[in-house]
């Protein structure tokens, strides 16, 4: 198992992850905005509906 696979399927991150979309609704967010850094240092950036955001959270983007 990578990384990646046993974060996401750590215990208690769907309930996290319920718990951030819950926020998104109240707060009437619409689209989220990822920043991170590159293997290069450069500041990357990117826009996604906030519709996507399960899939966001379980795949990535």
């Amino acid at each position: 198992m990578t990384d990646l696979e046993a974060h996401v399927s750590a215990e208690g991150r769907d309930k996290l992850v319920k718990q951030v979309r819950e926020k998104i609704n109240e707060l009437g967010v619409t689209y989220i905005y990822y920043q991170f850094i590159s293997v290069t240092g450069r500041i990357v950036g990117k826009g996604i509906p906030a519709d996507h955001w399960e899939r966001t959270a379980e795949r990535g983007f």
